[in-house]
């Protein structure tokens, strides 16, 4: 099926936006995530709708078809195996790899994305710690991640996934040091919606908003 890069964006939005909320979603907030307008959104979800590609109700909001879904994930897959080169072969810092993997990914047949997966070793995750869907269009990894508002103050756990699709809160969180395999200790919760972390290589605690915190995939440690 030929699709376009914007149609394909938008049907990936809608996954995510499907991923985090677990209900129908709706087209503000589709609007928002792809940053354009209401009547573009309205305008783009009937002809998805037309295609199959999702189910759209007006009021009630829009979501994925079973087709829709496969080529949504065919697009994830491609995706994440492109942040996985960029990080393992070119030292792209985890970072930047999203936005790279974003402009890239609309232009990889699935042969290439094979072959990407067989040259790195079938990765399970990628440098967020996202699970890469195989060549089936399965899940390869399919635990299911604790968010790091789970734990009590006091905890110490190790960050397994961190949010990937927000530039500016990726830098903020390289900038202090949180990445897959970090260890934190979890020093408070505070009234005004913070969770205050201490990494284990640092002498000060950060701060971390609870809308991030409860993105923020983790497990705890034995210690």
């Amino acid at each position: 099926m030929e699709l376009s890069p914007v149609a394909q964006d938008y049907l990936k939005a809608i996954f995510h936006l499907e991923e985090e909320y677990g209900r129908p979603v709706r087209t503000v907030e589709i609007a928002d995530a792809v940053g354009v307008t209401s009547p573009s959104v309205t305008n783009m979800v009937e002809t998805l709708d037309e295609r199959d590609l999702v189910e759209y109700t007006p009021y009630k909001g829009v979501e994925l078809t079973e087709e829709g879904e496969t080529v949504v994930l065919n697009l994830v897959r491609k995706h994440r195996l492109l942040e996985t080169f960029l990080t393992e072969c070119l030292d792209v810092p985890w970072t930047d790899v999203h936005r790279e993997a974003d402009r890239l990914e609309h232009h990889v047949s699935d042969e290439l994305a094979d072959r990407l997966a067989d040259f790195l070793g079938d990765p399970a995750t990628d440098p967020h710690g996202d699970p890469i869907p195989g060549a089936d269009l399965t899940v390869a990894d399919e635990r299911s991640y604790t968010p790091l508002t789970a734990y009590d103050i006091g905890e110490t756990v190790v960050v397994e996934r961190v949010p990937d699709r927000d530039h500016d809160v990726r830098e903020y969180l390289f900038e202090h040091g949180l990445e897959p395999g970090t260890e934190l200790a979890l020093e408070a919760v505070t009234p005004v919606g913070i969770v205050d972390v201490v990494p284990d290589d640092a002498d000060n605690s950060v701060a971390i908003p609870t809308q991030v915190a409860r993105r923020i995939g983790a497990r705890a440690t034995s210690r």
